[in-house]
């Protein structure tokens, strides 16, 4: 009996140590717990975050249509033998790269031939006008004995005649000096303009023949042709736009040629980069390819000089047109949340940023048109953003480009 007391005694012990406590279902540690979350949710609310911010200012934005294109010389002369033939000459002065004039002779066949069969059209030539000019005399004559009633009319119609067809002998001599003449120039290479010699693919003691002269395509023509003349101060580059720009592209508007194209999170704004060539836009195709569903623009250089060799791969900025007088804000300052922009806008008063959501326009270089969502001259926070969350207070350690 006394064993049994005993054992509920001890029972009822142990239940008067587990209802010890403020009397709640939660256990001591998990209330301590969410006693310190919220401690530090709180700290968070009062936390004052360091920013830097800029003001919504009105500018001018110029955006860019950006491509890659080839640059090519405005002015190629790709020169040939017509006629198989010996090359007797080339002038050893010259070298790929070597300027020339117009007019300078740079190589030429075996000139014997072709040579002999212009002599003999200038003496044809000469035989004729000689012929002509004695038909000429007889008729004189003939009218004179008319005159005098020493001669009939039927002879003096055949002077006439004699005249004409002496005429017509002298013009068809005269066709064949210039076809003789064609036959020389067809086997001299004379560059026609002032420039470079950009290809040199003869040499002299080789026998040339038109049919290896490939032209199905720019490079074989390149390699197979005996010469080719460019003009270094003037180049075009052609550029292939997709449909949706091409109400955005003006004949005229300025372009940008660049050597190298842009690279990630660069070249935004070409005239920012070095070594640019400046270029207007020189025709618009109006047409788009059936295959690309793209249309054409040719861009040419502006001034001499530009730097570029004929064949270079480079980078193209168009200029759209304008937007004067934009409110615009930079783009450290813009986030995207769901398709979304939004930017912090600081309230110098309370010193807290309230979340705006704003609708873009244009961009230019470092800077995106505001259509909607700020007004000029609000401060909006461009650095210190990715910890900010509506309402929160802070600290602007730059305004504008000036410490506060």
């Amino acid at each position: 009996m006394t064993k049994h007391w005993m054992t509920i005694a001890g029972a009822a012990a142990l239940l008067g140590l587990a209802g010890c406590g403020d009397g709640g279902d939660t256990p001591a540690p998990a209330r301590e717990d969410a006693a310190a979350q919220a401690g530090a949710a709180s700290q968070a609310d009062t936390r004052i975050a360091s920013v830097h911010a800029m003001p919504v200012q009105r500018r001018t934005l110029q955006p860019w249509i950006y491509s890659q294109g080839t640059a090519r010389s405005r002015q190629r002369e790709f020169l040939t033998f017509t006629q198989q033939g010996m090359v007797t000459y080339v002038d050893e002065s010259l070298r790929v790269g070597s300027p020339v004039k117009a007019g300078q002779l740079i190589a030429h066949q075996a000139p014997e031939r072709v040579q002999a069969e212009l002599q003999a059209a200038r003496a044809a030539v000469a035989e004729a006008q000689a012929n002509l000019a004695l038909a000429e005399v007889t008729r004189q004559r003939y009218e004179v004995l008319i005159s005098q009633r020493s001669a009939s009319k039927q002879e003096l119609d055949q002077a006439v005649v004699q005249i004409q067809q002496a005429r017509a002998a002298r013009d068809s001599a005269r066709a064949q000096l210039a076809q003789a003449q064609v036959g020389v120039d067809e086997s001299r290479l004379v560059s026609p303009i002032d420039g470079v010699l950009a290809r040199l693919n003869i040499e002299k003691g080789r026998y040339f023949m038109p049919s290896t002269l490939q032209t199905n395509t720019e490079q074989n023509a390149l390699r197979t042709v005996p010469a080719l003349v460019i003009d270094p101060d003037r180049f075009e580059v052609r550029v292939d736009l997709p449909s949706y720009d091409f109400r955005r592209i003006q004949a005229g508007a300025r372009a940008v040629i660049g050597a190298d194209p842009p690279q990630v999170g660069q070249g935004l704004d070409p005239l920012a980069r070095e070594g640019q060539v400046q270029g207007r836009v020189y025709a618009v195709s109006p047409s788009l390819d059936p295959e690309t569903r793209t249309f054409q623009v040719i861009v040419h250089t502006e001034g001499t000089g530009p730097g570029l060799q004929d064949g270079e791969f480079v980078a193209v900025w168009i200029a759209e047109p304008a937007a004067q007088d934009a409110l615009a804000v930079p783009l450290d300052a813009l986030r995207f949340r769901n398709d979304q922009s939004f930017v912090f806008v600081v309230d110098p008063a309370s010193g807290k940023v309230a979340e705006r959501r704003v609708e873009l326009g244009q961009q230019s270089g470092n800077h995106r048109q505001v259509t909607e969502g700020v007004q000029e001259g609000e401060l909006v926070v461009t650095d210190g953003r990715a910890v900010l969350h509506d309402g929160q207070q802070v600290r602007l350690l730059q305004r504008g480009g000036h410490a506060p």
